[in-house]
């Protein structure tokens, strides 16, 4: 029997699993939904039993589906999530979502414990979303549970755990805990200290794509999966994804619209500092560096307002809604920036705001106001990227809203480039299917396997007589950001 790999994306407000076959065919693909629950003092949970139902519930399905023996597996997740299990490998609470900013003056507190380090030996800057200050928070509102505190796992972490029996995790996984060293990438002592997590209370790293350990008894019955079968390290879902969409070279940026908006591209060296709005780092093709801008709403947005204005209605239905209203939405603009923006311009108190409303507007304008406002979004963060010397040379559209005709012709004609669609949309599946087969040496490497196992789907080409309304209505977007940000 024809080897098969499989890979896992366990993301924001769902999972999905796919198998595929040594030349990327996919065999049988499962999905599983949970749901965030939203406070207005910045918490955002999941409970953790939920993720690994829905986890477990999709990883049969697309096993079951595919009837192939596995021969590997990896899980790309979101960073920064994370939960606290006791020393029974009980959860403490529920799974913190990366997006949750309620650790806003503990990230303060920790960098300046951090500065007051006498090994850190430089300034240190704590992202709130990071992980390491949400310990800390917990520490401070539940002293008593988390006094049983035993392990602090993110999610590719925690699978790998209850698969194998061993925490491990990537290096840019790991290093969205705020702990680790930003060169090296290795957990980092003065991070650890002022955070008061011991390096035996996370996860082992093990580098992307390599084979990290084996199901055991139990872990296999989790998943419907043979006892013995390789795990091997996955990555952040943005960097998967970029692998699963072909991005093995410079001059790809790979857009993906899922909860937040994300563009990945690579290059051989970055620059340094890196330009404001805009993160880079170690690539899992070691070769490469990724540059990343990213807003933080976005599908999110799309979801809220299909809730609140459009019950019922399925997504297909809301793109002919949309569709009903013209190029420019007759005036009306959104900045879907519902929880802060960090590019281009980064700015934690941002908020969302429908903008230009007239009595002549209607539910339809709303809605394509939606999609052209994330539309937006994508262009002024391409903008960002190419105006730093991130050439763009093709654009790949991945994740959920790539499974849309309508919003990738929007986007075409919104940018003014072809974009183009991966044969398999769920790229971030793909590509940690992509790390399985390279970790168990199906390929030579991880550039190999990503350049052999990509191929295209279609290609959307922009329409010059929509160029003026969008350029118009891009001009009204960045106005009303300029007059109610102020620039963060």
């Amino acid at each position: 029997m024809e080897q098969a790999f499989l890979g896992v994306d366990v993301g924001g407000t769902g999972v999905k699993a796919g198998v595929f076959d040594s030349r990327g065919r996919a065999l049988g693909f499962g999905h599983g939904v949970y749901s965030p629950s939203l406070n207005v003092d910045g918490r955002v949970e999941i409970p953790i039993g939920d993720i690994r139902a829905a986890t477990r519930g999709a990883v049969r399905a697309a096993v079951r589906k595919s009837g192939a023996k596995i021969a590997a597996v990896a899980v790309a997740s979101q960073g920064q999530t994370f939960v606290t299990l006791d020393r029974n490998d009980n959860p403490l609470h529920p799974a913190v979502i990366w997006y949750d900013s309620r650790a806003i003056s503990q990230a303060a507190a920790m960098a300046k414990a951090i500065e007051a380090d006498s090994s850190a030996g430089r300034r240190a800057d704590v992202s709130p979303i990071s992980t390491a200050p949400k310990i800390l928070w917990f520490r401070e509102h539940c002293p008593e549970l988390m006094a049983g505190a035993a392990r602090y796992l993110l999610l590719p972490d925690y699978f790998s755990y209850l698969l194998t029996g061993e925490a491990v995790t990537d290096p840019n996984t790991a290093g969205s805990t705020g702990l680790c060293d930003p060169g090296s990438g290795a957990y980092w002592p003065p991070a650890l200290r002022a955070a008061g997590v011991d390096v035996s209370q996370v996860a082992r790293i093990v580098r992307a794509g390599e084979k990290a350990g084996l199901l055991t008894e139990k872990g296999a019955e989790e998943w419907g999966l043979e006892p013995g079968t390789a795990y091997v390290s996955g990555t952040n879902d943005q960097y998967a994804g970029a692998l699963g969409a072909g991005n093995c070279r410079e001059g790809i940026f790979t857009e993906t619209t899922g909860t937040c908006l994300a563009i990945v591209t690579l290059r051989a060296g970055l620059p340094s500092p890196m330009p404001r709005g805009i993160l880079g780092g170690n690539y899992p093709i070691s070769r490469f560096k990724f540059a990343l801008v990213y807003s933080k709403t976005a599908g999110v947005v799309l979801d809220w307002f299909r809730k609140e204005f459009f019950p019922g209605l399925d997504y297909p239905a809301l793109c002919a809604a949309a569709a009903a209203s013209p190029a420019g939405c007759r005036g009306v603009t959104l900045l879907p920036h519902f929880d802060g923006t960090v590019s281009p311009v980064p700015n934690r108190a941002a908020r969302g705001a429908f903008c230009n409303l007239t009595l002549a507007n209607t539910r339809g304008d709303m809605c394509r106001a939606v999609f052209e406002s994330l539309s937006f979004s994508f262009r002024e963060n391409a903008e960002l990227l190419e105006a730093n010397g991130f050439a763009a040379g093709s654009i790949r559209s991945i994740g959920g809203g790539a499974k849309s005709d309508f919003w990738l012709q929007m986007k075409a004609d919104v940018t003014g480039r072809p974009i183009e669609r991966p044969a398999v949309t769920e790229a971030a599946v793909l590509g940690a299917a992509m790390l399985a087969a390279a970790g168990c040496g199906a390929y030579s490497s991880i550039e190999d396997a990503s350049r052999s196992l990509y191929a295209c789907g279609a290609v959307f080409k922009p329409d010059p007589a929509l160029k003026p309304a969008y350029d118009d209505a891009f001009s009204r977007y960045l106005d009303f950001k300029s007059r109610i940000y102020r620039d963060g």
